[in-house]
């Protein structure tokens, strides 16, 4: 298994960074959100006041055989089911930094419910883009 610490050492807080920039010098963290119903989920990407709640998605559309990337579509599901419990007020979205898997899920998620969850695309620095390339190029070998 490739041992991928940059995703979270060095991308997710890329990524929160952007974030921050679009949501007017809002601050972001990976943390705890708990539910209205109970229960909670661990989100990458959550403003100071919990108003704002980010999932955070790094995978490729595609895997290195060109096959669609299973395990990443489960993730984005998952993020999207779990974003779905909170309540109304808060913002929701999931933040990719690939276009394609985006408009993947997208497709395959429209008759989900995901209404008022916002799919963002993160544009990486190209040291960062560079970067999760070749965690995910490694990934893709195993």
């Amino acid at each position: 298994m490739v041992n991928t610490p940059g995703i979270k050492t060095e991308i997710e807080p890329a990524v929160r960074d952007w974030l921050k920039q679009e949501f007017g010098d809002v601050t972001f963290e990976e943390r705890q959100v708990k539910f209205p119903s109970g229960g909670g989920y661990l989100f990458d990407a959550v403003s100071q006041d919990g108003r704002i709640v980010a999932a955070v998605m790094c995978n490729r559309a595609n895997r290195g055989t060109k096959t669609e990337n299973a395990a990443g579509l489960k993730k984005a599901f998952t993020a999207l089911e779990q974003l779905k419990k909170l309540g109304r007020d808060t913002v929701k979205m999931v933040v990719f930094t690939d276009q394609d898997l985006l408009n993947l899920v997208q497709r395959r998620a429209s008759r989900l419910g995901i209404g008022g969850i916002k799919l963002l695309v993160c544009p990486l620095p190209p040291d960062k883009k560079e970067l999760l390339d070749q965690i995910m190029d490694a990934a893709s070998r195993e």
